[in-house]
């Protein structure tokens, strides 16, 4: 009972930091739009709201985890990014950028598994 328990708490980590991911998505699309247009506004808010949801969610997360552990989980995000990346932007992937974000998401997977058993 207690493992499930626990993968639960790891869910929600990474939801935290995917709805953090879509922070960049907003962000990207706001560029291209001209300053303080209706539209560069309004994108501007949507992220100012993702941002305050996620700080609140942060908080929540936080009380379940290490500081360290929970900060270490948050380079999951790179993940995210890299697949708004590719099917939002249609941006390239290179054997670096996938080795890099492959060797993060093994020490996040090793970092968990190692909380997992202490706690």
């Amino acid at each position: 009972m207690q493992k499930s328990f626990r993968w639960k708490e790891i869910f929600m980590l990474q939801a935290v930091f995917f709805i953090y991911s879509i922070s960049s998505v907003v962000s990207k699309f706001a560029s291209g739009k001209e300053l303080f247009s209706p539209e560069f506004i309004f994108l501007y808010g949507l992220d100012v709201l993702i941002l305050g949801v996620y700080a609140l969610l942060w908080q929540q997360v936080i009380k379940k985890f290490e500081l360290s552990v929970a900060y270490a989980n948050k380079a999951v995000t790179l993940l995210w990014t890299l697949l708004w990346s590719i099917f939002l932007f249609h941006e390239q992937i290179t054997l670096w950028k996938g080795a890099g974000i492959f060797l993060v998401m093994i020490g996040i997977f090793i970092l968990n598994g190692e909380e997992g058993k202490q706690g």
